[in-house]
């Protein structure tokens, strides 16, 4: 077959299933003909005896349809959102995280080797699906601030002028289990270990340069699924000599981890 034989392939097929009558839609002023009704007006010249069967979708309607679907399936588009806080408070913060609402994870401290000083304003660029963010940030001497779900496509800034007390209940959510850890104890949290139960190595601190006093909380995250299972260690000195486990805690279940008051030598 010809090259001139190839390229006329493609026109026979438009031809051959355009309708009896394509009755072509009017559009309103200023707005631009889609690409599937540009190919049905241009068939809409050929002549009713070469066009297919009438009552069947049009050429252009099954183009329109395909570049739909195509377009349905695209993941959401990235977006770069502007991400800052004014630290209000008298206390100098030493984490600063944030993370997208459906994460299993809170992310790294945005702090490198720097501190969030009172009255300092911070600033971060971030690229993400959408502008909805989970904010955690801890203090120096003080609890941590959390903010759930917050929209910095509306609100750009934050700014911390207290920290804020616990939700009576943590939100429910589809992909991710939110919980808590409270301290009520006298005694200093130094690590902080949530690992799923039967792992062969403990999962990595989670508080790290922050400790929790008595009535400080810390709030985490994973992700739903499985059986949702997880050993709480909570270390009373950085050696973890001093050491507690909580077992087997269903964290999409349980909402709340007490810290005990009791430890056991050893780690």
């Amino acid at each position: 077959m010809t090259a001139a034989r190839f390229a006329l392939v493609p026109v026979f097929a438009l031809v051959a299933f355009a309708p009896a009558s394509a009755q072509q839609p009017s559009l309103p002023p200023g707005i631009p003909p889609s690409v599937g009704q540009e190919i049905d007006r241009a068939l809409s010249q050929v002549p009713g005896s070469a066009r297919g069967r009438a009552g069947a979708p049009t050429v252009g309607a099954e183009v329109d349809a395909m570049i739909s679907g195509a377009r349905a399936g695209r993941p959401a588009a990235s977006r770069q959102v502007a991400v800052a806080f004014t630290n209000r408070t008298p206390h100098k913060a030493l984490v600063v995280q944030f993370t997208q609402v459906g994460r299993p994870d809170w992310g790294a401290n945005r702090l490198v080797r720097e501190r969030f000083n009172a009255g300092a304003t911070m600033r971060w660029r971030v690229n993400g699906p959408d502008c909805r963010y989970d904010v955690r940030i801890t203090f120096e001497e003080g609890n941590e601030f959390v903010r759930l779900d917050h929209d910095f496509c509306a609100q750009e800034k934050i700014e911390i002028t207290a920290i804020d007390a616990p939700a009576a209940v943590m939100p429910a959510r589809d992909a991710v289990a939110l919980y808590r850890v409270v301290n009520p104890t006298d005694r200093v949290v130094s690590v902080l270990r949530v690992t799923p139960s039967g792992a062969g190595r403990p999962g990595p601190d989670l508080l790290g340069e922050w400790v929790m006093m008595k009535g400080d909380h810390y709030t985490g995250r994973v992700a739903r699924g499985g059986q949702c299972l997880y050993d709480i260690r909570i270390g009373f000195n950085p050696e973890e000599t001093q050491t507690a486990t909580i077992a087997r805690q269903n964290l999409c279940e349980t909402s709340e981890i007490v810290v005990p008051a009791r430890a056991t030598t050893g780690g």
